[in-house]
């Protein structure tokens, strides 16, 4: 499963993201490294891995995570994000995606979602620090040629 990346020590991380509802670390062949309160399956992590194929595709279907649909609202590559719920009821959803060196160069993904009154300008900037601190490198797009 885990080639480098230290998976108890990426969970000990994880559990420290006390404003993080669900949290999951998977790669390019859809092996999830760990997780945080997100036991999603292989099926449904798939769609993640072409989510930066096509803007437009990728806002129009959304994310769907154990089962909850996600509106996507913001395509800025290496990092996707949305939400799902109201004004007072709402969860936000990001995943950003990197290269490690740890894990053979392959890429990674940290999926992460976050509940009110947490929002994206506050999750985000953590999910980039750890993405940056533990796993590798966030990948850099052009995004003219996207």
């Amino acid at each position: 499963m885990d080639q480098g990346l230290d998976a108890a020590q990426l969970l000990a991380e994880l559990k420290k993201q006390d404003e993080w509802a669900k949290a999951i670390i998977f790669d390019e062949d859809l092996n999830v490294i760990t997780h945080k309160n997100c036991a999603a399956s292989k099926e449904e992590l798939a769609p993640y891995l072409k989510a930066y194929d096509v803007r437009d595709n990728t806002i129009g279907a959304g994310f769907v995570l154990l089962g909850e649909n996600y509106e996507v609202h913001r395509w800025h590559p290496p990092l996707i994000y949305g939400r799902r719920g109201d004004a007072d009821v709402g969860e936000g959803i990001s995943l950003a995606r990197g290269i490690c060196k740890k894990h053979n160069g392959k890429r990674v993904y940290l999926l992460i979602t976050y509940e009110l009154p947490i929002v994206s300008a506050r999750a985000v900037p953590q999910q980039i620090n750890f993405y940056n601190q533990y796993i590798g490198e966030l990948e850099k797009f052009d995004i003219k040629q996207q």
